[in-house]
């Protein structure tokens, strides 16, 4: 299931219960505006008539907008684990069968059911309840795709090994996918913000992980990164929301979602639209990062294996430093010392690729980039643009020959 889908994921972690409560047509048109491809419903009783029915009217209206949506039916989800008590034991419950098939019953007809929320952020104690719950759900074959989402391999309270179990997080990532039978990697981080808990470094070190991973196990990997201000985490500026998901598309992620679209008050801060319903500055940045992408790149990274992901001048700790031995064979800058990422893979038919960040989320930089190959090609605005036939410097477009703070480039080689 997570192989058909027809538009690159692009969405939103839960909003709360209010979604239900909202006028559906207003809340569906503002997906549709800021680009998302994917939404998840609150969690509901699905053994109440009018939950159902507000749902079931959700998933019309997301249906005729081309949105698929992850169903959150308290019937199928597995036990969570306490935060502080990661090892208590949390089997599923004596009629979790009978339920998760009543919820699968009810929704895997409907066109714009992608898939069953089963639990976020599985910890020692109820990842066992959680297996038995994704493998049931599968077994019914119903086509719903059983959902979870993964803690980031962090340092808050002592780190991660506390909560999973396992000091590498390789194997845990092994270990999930093996014990789950599970074809999709998701997992939220937003150290990206915060220094005191890794900050960019650590953020990398998720996405090298997450990325070996999913390579090695031929199952792709979505981001849930950060729109809002919450917690230790501070709001993301304009150039870094465009940074993080152009380093998410760098690593190989196939999915983006948001933390959180809506949202704000006591919980936090910043996000597109306010607690208030209010749109704030980075809707607008989101609506047009979103919109850019579907114009012009959507199918073709629908389509792209991304095999490396390098830095430049420095690798943070766990990532790979820019080597050129693949398809570029230099890369410079106008400006001495630029912080660059640089993605090399393939699409469906064999095809070179090769992206390239502006890490830094402040500056400009101007880059000297040579490919190999026989032909090169940059994707853009008006699809594919012939640069030359050598190795020859090729100079991004945009803001004259600078490459903003976050954003990106895209080059197909030929061979």
């Amino acid at each position: 299931n997570v192989a058909t889908l027809n538009r690159f994921p692009i969405g939103f972690w839960n909003n709360g219960d209010d979604l239900l409560e909202a006028d559906p047509v207003e809340r569906v048109n503002e997906w549709v505006e800021l680009g998302f491809t994917w939404a998840m419903t609150p969690g509901f009783d699905g053994n109440d008539p009018q939950r159902r029915q507000q749902v079931t009217r959700l998933l019309d209206l997301a249906h005729e907008r081309g949105i698929k949506m992850l169903i959150f039916d308290r019937r199928a989800e597995a036990p969570g684990s306490p935060w502080t008590e990661p090892t208590r034991s949390l089997p599923l419950a004596p009629n979790y069968k009978i339920t998760a098939t009543a919820a699968v019953r009810d929704w895997a007809g409907h066109p714009a059911a992608w898939g069953l929320y089963v639990c976020d952020e599985p910890l020692i104690g109820n990842l066992p309840a959680v297996a038995e719950a994704c493998r049931f759900i599968r077994s019914l074959n119903s086509g719903l795709h059983p959902y979870v989402n993964l803690l980031p391999d962090h340092r808050i309270d002592g780190g991660v090994a506390r909560q999973v179990g396992f000091t590498d997080f390789n194997a845990y990532l092994d270990d999930y996918l093996a014990v789950t039978g599970d074809t999709l990697l998701c997992y939220d981080c937003y150290c990206q913000t915060a220094p005191e808990f890794g900050g960019r470094e650590r953020y990398f070190l998720n996405l090298a992980e997450v990325q070996a991973a999913s390579l090695r196990h031929k199952a792709p990997f979505w981001l849930i990164t950060l729109s809002m201000g919450h917690w230790m985490y501070r709001t993301p500026t304009e150039h870094e929301l465009r940074w993080e998901f152009n380093t998410a598309l760098a690593y190989g992620a196939q999915g983006v979602l948001w933390f959180l679209y809506r949202g704000g008050g006591r919980f936090g801060y910043g996000a597109p639209v306010d607690e208030l319903g209010q749109r704030g500055p980075l809707f607008a940045a989101m609506r047009r990062l979103h919109q850019w992408f579907q114009q012009h790149w959507e199918e073709r990274f629908r389509r792209l294996t991304i095999t490396r992901t390098m830095h430049l001048p420095v690798a943070p700790h766990g990532c790979l430093p820019f080597v050129a031995d693949g398809l570029v064979s230099s890369l410079r800058t106008d400006l001495g010392v630029a912080d660059l990422l640089i993605a090399e893979g393939h699409d469906d038919q064999g095809r070179g690729h090769v992206m390239v960040v502006n890490n830094d989320c402040v500056n400009h930089v101007r880059l000297d980039l040579r490919l190999r190959g026989s032909r090169f090609f940059r994707v853009d605005e008006g699809g594919e643009a012939l640069l030359g036939d050598s190795a020859a410097a090729v100079g991004p477009v945009g803001c004259g020959d600078y490459l903003m703070p976050g954003a990106a480039l895209l080059f197909r080689v030929e061979a």
